[in-house]
């Protein structure tokens, strides 16, 4: 998928967002308009919560790698080549509007990669098991 970076948004937790364009034309006048919000989360950036317990830095970067990325989409179908660009402009400021104060919160970064960490440590624990079904067995 083709992107290219539109603007980066520095919000109040130390991180930078980036908001990449993922729009391109269908067909005739017609768009598909989009958008990726991207916020790359250092795992080195957590160390000022390792008092508490449930971080071990060395542990998350084992299982995770030296960042988490955080990303979501928004996008259109079918758009007029003529509103392309409002509804570009639209639908991140709305975004930005909306998820801004989330990710300014001083917390924000701690819980997210705290979330992503347990989901991978589950994930590990279900696929890394040895079966129980006898006839799945190798031996």
């Amino acid at each position: 998928m083709d992107t290219s970076l539109l603007r980066k948004v520095d919000p109040e937790s130390g991180l930078e967002l980036e908001i990449h364009d993922v729009s391109r034309k269908l067909a005739g006048d017609r768009w598909y308009v989009g958008f990726i919000v991207r916020l790359e989360i250092p795992i080195t950036f957590l160390a000022g919560h390792a008092d508490s317990p449930e971080i071990d830095i060395e542990k998350m970067i084992d299982v995770l790698g030296e960042t988490v990325r955080f990303e979501q989409k928004r996008d259109r179908h079918y758009i007029d080549e003529k509103e392309k660009d409002a509804l570009l402009n639209s639908l991140i400021e709305d975004y930005l509007a909306s998820t801004l104060p989330y990710f300014s919160e001083k917390d924000f970064a701690k819980k997210y990669t705290l979330n992503t960490y347990k989901i991978q440590l589950e994930k590990a624990l279900l696929y890394d098991k040895p079966s129980t079904n006898p006839k799945r067995r190798i031996t």
